[in-house]
């Protein structure tokens, strides 16, 4: 079938999962991730919506599953648009090389911009319906529930979707550098979008953007730098991104 390539970044929703327990007293179940839950790579594959033609789809197809051949055999929907569109495919290679096995070989769905566990790992089986699906990863897990996020058929609030713009600084946390001339450099992203600015705060200073560096497409991560004359002492450094849609970063987080 015909091959096609994207680069693109697959985060976890669990990304920055350790500051529950940090900001808020109470730990979040799952993998206790910093910022490295997410990465960027160039898939290599087929179209989803190839394979899904082949099958013979009928107009009344409403929404697609993929599955994994994982213990759990998770599985997450999407609507059908999402599954025809141009760059959600059913990767064979990343970077050049056979799938590893950690990132699903032999198969994975990815789904650009989404949240990761939608990008399957280790393909085993597509399930296509003309009613709306519901798996316990778009039900009661990976799920905004509380009184701002009313139910969605049974989930337990809003199934999780597109991923929101973040960024991040590379340095360590916390991090020590020397004092005088400094480029701070970092990483930012937002779903299905381009991001469009770069701020970053020193302190109580004002905010300054940031360079932003070739490549930046949508739906995988830029590259930002930005100069800082840094004085002993400690400081706090807080790093916002901001999206073709005007999305933004919020100062707080509920």
């Amino acid at each position: 079938m015909p091959q096609t390539s994207v680069i693109r970044s697959i985060e976890c929703a669990g990304n920055g999962r350790v500051f529950f327990a940090e900001h808020f007293g109470r730990e979040a179940k799952g993998t206790q991730w910093r910022t490295g839950a997410m990465g960027t790579a160039e898939w290599t594959g087929v179209r989803l919506r190839d394979v899904l033609e082949r099958a013979g789809l009928t107009t009344d197809a409403r929404d697609v599953m993929p599955e994994g051949l994982d213990e759990l055999r998770i599985a997450r929907p999407m609507p059908l648009a999402k599954a025809k569109a141009s760059d959600t495919i059913v990767a064979l290679t990343m970077n050049g090389q056979v799938l590893p096995a950690d990132h699903g070989y032999p198969a994975r769905v990815v789904v650009p911009g989404w949240i990761g566990t939608a990008s399957i790992k280790w393909l085993g089986r597509i399930q296509v319906s003309e009613e709306p699906l519901h798996s316990y990863w778009n039900t009661h897990d990976y799920v905004l529930a509380g009184p701002d996020y009313p139910a969605v058929g049974p989930a337990d609030g809003v199934p999780i979707t597109t991923m929101p713009p973040t960024s991040v600084i590379e340095l360590d946390w916390p991090a020590t550098v020397q004092a005088g001339e400094q480029t701070l450099r970092g990483r930012a992203y937002s779903g299905e979008d381009r991001v469009t600015r770069v701020e970053v705060r020193i302190d109580d200073a004002d905010w300054q953007q940031a360079r932003l560096l070739e490549p930046n497409i949508a739906g995988a991560w830029v590259r930002w730098e930005t100069g800082w004359q840094a004085q002993p002492g400690e400081h706090e450094i807080r790093v916002r991104a901001t999206d073709a849609k005007s999305h933004s970063q919020p100062d707080t987080v509920p």
